[in-house]
């Protein structure tokens, strides 16, 4: 069944397409057109599957278009050169699922021993699932990607946020993420139905709902991902990833988030999906999706042009990363995917080098790669590079991003260090998630990296929803940079930044006493109703910012950086200039 729009965002199901078996069917076995079911997945396609050069040729059908009539405005060029993505979403369930080279199994790709070990089928379930979530997330950021407002950067714009985006008090929800929520539940469901799963999620949501829920249920349905999805079904698995109990963790469970993070994912940068398993308070698998990473490893001499990554750990067998074929077409998702190959062993200690850094190359020494998270504050980003000098590199390399792909960086060989400072080294306060840490920062120490917090200690994965016994996180390549290295550069760059932090909260309060004495003096000047309601507007907002103190903090860092006064220095005397009136000035009335 394919996909028809009446307006930005509908989703419609139309009758399917149909056309004669041509050449290009053939040969393709059983996931032809003539069998009418996929090999693979073993699910029934109602349509002809067509070969990947149609819906190609969909996307190109624009650009061709352009050289078939002359004189074309330069508006219409434009819009000729976009990808057709209506096209690519009519034609995505009707394309073969299988990819010539791409059609393995997860038994054929994940070594046999993985899947004979304890969490065997853990694994296949796991490796078996975030393949389709893959395939998930790719439709759905073809889909919010047409829905978009066309004038902004990611994936932002009323008709987008009002069809695709439900927000709550703690959360946002895309509807790509809701359906994902809603397909891993329920393999859950049907695998380990007595395994709770702790996630960030509303799992409420689509109970609440039911335009959105029915939203969900078209998107599963209409491609064919689960036929016989319904708004009442997916809002049962849904609720399913806040099972996690209250109180004493249970001895197992699933971790689980299915885009991380949202904000990487409406931004158009690197984003993925992660299902950890937590048995005896400590995670024995780990599986994260990234359909945005292109695949590589140390042993390739470039990067897959059009493989997507999937890292996954078992306990005491290693990090592994395999190739999951996303065929696109400039840029445009076109439904087929598929695995292929075997998957490679990750060796923390094995680095991807290639390609040239004209500044680090002159460098007289080799700097450290490290991964962190973005949107930092300027203080917390000093405390970084106060630690990275310490371990000897004076111009780090810092990568910022804010999801679990750092630590798969790090496994892979693309980092040296990958670490997370929360509120900066003098916050001696545990606030870490462990749904934002456990898949990635497991697949790293099964890469060879050491773990640790700040402090020197063990990650304690036993604490429940947040590692409570932790000062941060980090992971680190111990060939490279050994821990106890990082706890000591750490410990001394702590004290610095204690030092600062009491110099900011003394000009904190030096600020706040000032700002409050203007705030409440505003009222007093103003002479008309209107100043007046005015002014108390802007003391209101102004007594806000001033009880902020994480608003206050960073308003102070400014103004230390500025080395200036809040409000400006008053303007100085030039020393060159004449005393008393300018001679001969037309505004000056002494002049003759």
């Amino acid at each position: 069944m394919a996909l028809s729009f009446s307006g930005p965002g509908h989703l419609h199901p139309v009758a399917a397409v149909t056309r004669a078996p041509g050449r290009f069917e053939e040969g393709l076995g059983p996931g032809n057109a003539r069998s009418g079911r996929s090999e693979r997945s073993g699910r029934s396609v109602s349509t002809p599957i067509l070969p990947a050069v149609v819906a190609a040729g969909v996307a190109r059908s624009r650009r061709s278009r352009l050289k078939a009539v002359p004189g074309t405005s330069v508006e219409e060029a434009k819009e000729m050169s976009q990808p057709d993505r209506k096209a690519a979403l009519e034609r995505s369930d009707q394309m073969a699922r299988k990819i010539l080279g791409a059609d393995k199994t997860v038994e054929q790709v994940v070594p046999a021993d993985l899947l004979q070990s304890d969490v065997g089928k853990e694994l296949k379930v796991a490796m078996e699932s975030m393949v389709e979530v893959l395939h998930i997330l790719c439709l759905g950021t073809l889909l919010l990607e047409e829905a978009k407002d066309k004038s902004t950067v990611g994936l932002h714009g009323f008709a987008l946020d009002t069809e695709y985006v439900r927000q709550t008090d703690s959360t946002e929800t895309t509807m790509p993420a809701a359906a994902v929520t809603s397909y891993v539940m329920k393999q859950l469901l049907e695998n380990f139905p007595d395994d709770p799963v702790l996630s960030d999620e509303d799992g409420e949501l689509l109970s609440r709902d039911e335009s959105f829920a029915k939203s969900v249920a078209n998107f599963l349905t209409s491609f064919q991902v689960l036929p016989g999805a319904t708004p009442e079904g997916v809002a049962e698995w849904s609720k399913h990833c806040n099972s996690y109990p209250d109180g004493v963790p249970p001895n197992r469970y699933w971790v689980f988030t299915p885009i991380d993070s949202n904000k990487e994912f409406r931004d158009a940068k690197q984003f993925c999906c992660t299902l950890c398993l937590i048995q005896d308070g400590e995670p024995v698998l780990s599986v994260m999706g990234c359909p945005m990473l292109s695949y590589d490893h140390p042993s390739r001499s470039t990067s897959h042009p059009s493989g997507s990554s999937i890292f996954y750990a078992v306990k005491g067998h290693g990090a592994w990363t395999q190739c999951v074929i996303m065929q696109r077409e400039t840029g445009v998702y076109m439904g087929q995917y598929g695995l292929k190959g075997k998957s490679l062993k990750l060796k923390v200690s094995e680095k991807i080098r290639r390609g040239n850094d004209g500044l680090y190359d002159m460098l007289g020494t080799e700097q450290l790669r490290i991964a962190q998270h973005s949107r930092m504050r300027q203080d917390i980003f000093l405390d970084s590079e106060r630690i990275a000098k310490l371990l000897g590199s004076e111009f780090a390399k810092f990568h910022f991003i804010d999801n679990s792909i750092k630590f798969s960086w790090l496994a892979r060989g693309d980092e040296d260090i990958a670490w997370t400072i929360t509120q900066g080294l003098y916050d001696s306060s545990s606030t870490l998630r462990i749904t934002e840490h456990a898949a990635g920062a497991f697949i790293a120490q099964e890469s060879g990296a050491v773990l640790s917090d700040f402090d020197g200690k063990d990650i304690d994965w036993s604490t429940g929803p947040i590692l409570a016994n932790n000062r941060g996180l980090f992971a680190t390549d111990p060939n490279k940079v050994p821990k106890q290295a990082i706890v000591k550069a750490a410990k001394e760059a702590t004290e610095k930044s204690q030092v600062l932090y009491e110099e900011r909260c003394e000009k904190r309060r030096e600020k706040a006493k000032m700002l409050r004495k203007i705030f409440e003096e505003m009222t007093k000047q103003a002479e008309t109703d209107e100043e007046i309601k005015g002014a108390e507007v802007v003391k209101r907002r102004g007594l806000e910012m001033l009880d902020n103190d994480e608003e206050m903090m960073k308003l102070t860092q400014e103004s230390m950086n500025r080395g200036v006064p809040i409000l400006g220095q008053p303007p100085t005397a030039d020393a060159d200039a004449l005393e008393g009136p300018i001679p001969y000035s037309p505004i000056n009335p002494n002049s003759e």
